[in-house]
């Protein structure tokens, strides 16, 4: 009973100084709202090129003549910087006439700073079905086919308009802040963004 007397007595004069001016209300406590961390992921882009270019086969007599190369490519680049996808070009003579040489698809696959080449095709200058391996850099490719006809491999060296695949950036979904929680120390409540202290009863 002593104890809820003193209390009430202290809560009255703390009442009257803050309504005086004499006791200042308290800030209210800031308390900072939950976050949620982002998050990132691997993503995947299809890169499309046409391109062309000059193409001289290593042979024991290698002529300074290139022949001509065009071509188109379709990959599949993810932001692990991993490549797969599709490659046909077509090959065509200039010496001793212009004609079309051979046509090959090939798989591209491997790593944006190097790609691997496997494919097959066909040419029309020497009536052979052919293979082909290579690999391929940015603007050059250098490889081999080899022409079943004749059971020939047929080195070769590529200067391309075509640089190495584009970068793949990943996918980041930003984190989240939940709302600052205010509150007021004991004996004040909190009444909007203000700490009071209600009047005894």
């Amino acid at each position: 009973m002593k104890i809820r007397l003193l209390t009430f007595l202290v809560l009255c004069f703390t009442s009257q100084f803050l309504y005086a001016g004499i006791i200042s209300s308290p800030m209210p406590i800031v308390t900072p709202g939950t976050s949620t961390p982002g998050v990132t992921s691997s993503n995947t882009d299809t890169q499309n090129r046409a391109y062309a270019g000059l193409i001289w086969t290593l042979k024991d007599r290698t002529s300074w003549i290139p022949d001509l190369t065009f071509g188109f490519r379709s990959l599949r680049v993810k932001s692990s910087d991993s490549v797969n996808g599709g490659d046909i070009s077509a090959r065509i003579k200039l010496s001793n006439g212009i004609a079309v040489d051979s046509v090959a698809l090939s798989y591209v696959g491997g790593k944006r700073e190097l790609l691997g080449n496997v494919g097959a095709g066909y040419s029309f200058t020497n009536t052979s079905i052919l293979g082909t391996v290579g690999l391929q850099g940015a603007y050059t490719r250098i490889g081999t086919d080899f022409q079943f006809a004749n059971k020939q491999f047929i080195p070769y060296l590529e200067l391309l308009t075509i640089d190495k695949p584009s970068n793949v950036r990943k996918t980041t979904t930003p984190g989240t802040l939940g709302p600052n929680t205010l509150s007021c120390p004991q004996p004040f409540t909190l009444m909007g963004t203000t700490c009071i202290l209600a009047p005894p009863l």
